[in-house]
């Protein structure tokens, strides 16, 4: 049985689990947010982008054995 979740529900729990439990502080999270709107729009967003892709593949290969 497949099941397809959409990743933002996915990175939102994450980030409020992280935010809830480790005591990061609010300032942090909302820099390291604008720290990825700039990498998106820097030269190195192609890398960043197929290394991504590239682990969510080998993650997904894994588990059709």
């Amino acid at each position: 049985m497949n099941l397809s979740l959409p990743l933002l529900p996915i990175l939102a729990l994450a980030a409020w689990f992280i935010v809830r439990n480790l005591r990061l502080r609010w300032w942090a999270v909302a820099a390291l947010v604008l720290l990825g709107f700039y990498l998106a729009g820097s030269s190195a967003a192609p890398l960043i982008d197929k290394t991504t892709r590239d682990g969510v593949a080998v993650i997904n290969q894994t588990g059709t054995k």
